[in-house]
């Protein structure tokens, strides 16, 4: 069975063919998922909002101007939903009277790595997590976030340091 591109399954869609939304959802659902991961910290509300991404990229599907570039609109998406749902809940929170950070502290992790991990600002967290866990290239990560490969090394070794910072730090756990 031949493959289609993902230009020839959004025209598919934008045809009405369901089916080919889904094709293309199964080839790119990994990378919405670890941005969303990356930006909100925690499983939970990562599935949450990828699921909103999945939904909003079909909804406005006529809106997509270069139908090869359906991965980095989805991504898109799937980084300006997360952010907005971190904007949202702080607010509300400062609305509660409780005191928040800009970034909301994720669930508890299972173990020290990803809770330090989680400890990250999403700006270090979401390019560490496309390139360690992801396995994507420099290349790819600075595509996908729109900044240049320097800029995506600089962010990995800062996030490198204050893993090892928070990692090591003298009767801390994360």
């Amino acid at each position: 069975m031949e493959q289609r591109s993902d230009t020839e399954l959004v025209r598919a869609v934008r045809q009405g063919d369901r089916l080919a939304y889904a094709q293309l959802i199964r080839r790119h659902y990994q990378a919405v998922f670890l941005v969303c991961l990356g930006v909100l910290g925690n499983v939970h509300d990562a599935e949450d909002i990828a699921q909103d991404t999945i939904i909003k990229g079909f909804e406005k599907m006529g809106q997509l101007r270069d139908t090869s570039q359906f991965r980095r609109w989805m991504i898109r998406i799937a980084r300006n939903l997360s952010v907005n749902f971190v904007r949202r809940k702080a607010t509300a929170e400062r609305a509660a009277g409780r005191r928040t950070a800009v970034v909301p502290q994720p669930e508890p992790p299972r173990d020290e790595l990803q809770q330090a991990v989680a400890r990250l600002p999403w700006d270090l967290r979401l390019p560490l997590v496309m390139y360690y866990l992801d396995g994507r290239s420099v290349k790819s990560v600075a595509q996908t976030l729109e900044i240049s490969t320097s800029g995506v090394y600089q962010k990995l070794r800062a996030a490198l340091r204050e893993l090892h910072e928070i990692l090591t730090a003298p009767g801390e756990t994360p």
